[in-house]
């Protein structure tokens, strides 16, 4: 019988496949003689869909994936699709979820003006969401504003840890396994458990650049894309693995 009949991922670009849809860097990975053109970009999305590490640990378990990582997703923003998405979830399937903490000075906040929802992670004018658009230059004060005084990394990891805890305690409740990670900050800030996973003692993000796990750091590529290699991504399918069947062996 399968331990699971389903993984569902929920993280910013890192758990994604971030890079892994550049043109030139799938180009690179699938040893193609030139750059796919921008007509071409749908069959890269594919290849990242398909070669991060939820995919993989799908395979290691031979069961079905849903990855709903998404680039610059901050901590509020992914709580709440993980409540959007379970709280529906009634069924008799066994059920995986893998969550990834993001940035801690990301945010996601509602626009008047607009009257949208936006995914801050960036200053500069010329970048999404704002494009050099007037009707945001208030979003963009605001987000300067918020990240110059009101922006506090210690509290954060306080609203991390605790979104952790009552969202895992609140899936075990509906019979549903998960496994936590965070991709930056200090790793003493989070305790290893059951549900929350640390890689040699560091977060992510440091466990990657240690390792030299990321694509800028194949030489061959030359690229200053910090996103996870497709060895990488391997490595921490395996260790995540690894972590689950030490956990939940029941």
């Amino acid at each position: 019988m399968k331990k699971y009949d389903l993984i569902v991922g929920m993280g910013c670009s890192f758990m994604e496949g971030g890079g892994l849809d550049d043109r030139e860097i799938y180009s690179y990975i699938n040893k193609l003689n030139k750059p796919i053109t921008i007509s071409e970009l749908d069959i890269a999305r594919n290849f990242k869909s398909k070669n991060n590490f939820i995919a993989y640990l799908a395979e290691l378990y031979n069961c079905k994936y849903i990855n709903f990582a998404e680039s610059k997703a901050p901590n509020e923003y992914i709580f709440l699709k993980v409540f959007e998405y379970f709280e529906k979830t009634n069924n008799d399937k066994k059920i995986l979820f893998v969550g990834q903490l993001s940035l801690f000075n990301r945010i996601y906040v509602y626009y008047e003006n607009t009257k949208q929802y936006y995914k801050l992670k960036d200053l500069e004018f010329e970048l999404p969401p704002y494009n050099n658009e007037e009707k945001y230059e208030k979003l963009k004060e605001f987000y300067t504003n918020f990240l110059s005084y009101i922006y506090n990394e210690d509290l954060e990891y306080r609203k991390a840890y605790r979104n952790v805890e009552t969202t895992s305690d609140w899936l075990k409740n509906k019979g549903i396994d998960c496994v936590w990670m965070a991709f930056d900050g200090t790793p003493d800030k989070f305790v290893e458990s059951k549900h929350f996973i640390k890689f040699d003692g560091d977060n992510l993000g440091a466990y990657i650049t240690k390792n030299g796990l990321r694509l800028c750091d194949i030489p061959q590529l030359k690229t200053g894309d910090r996103h996870i290699s497709i060895e990488g991504h391997k490595i921490l399918a395996e260790r995540l693995y690894k972590h689950i069947e030490t956990n939940y062996n029941d």
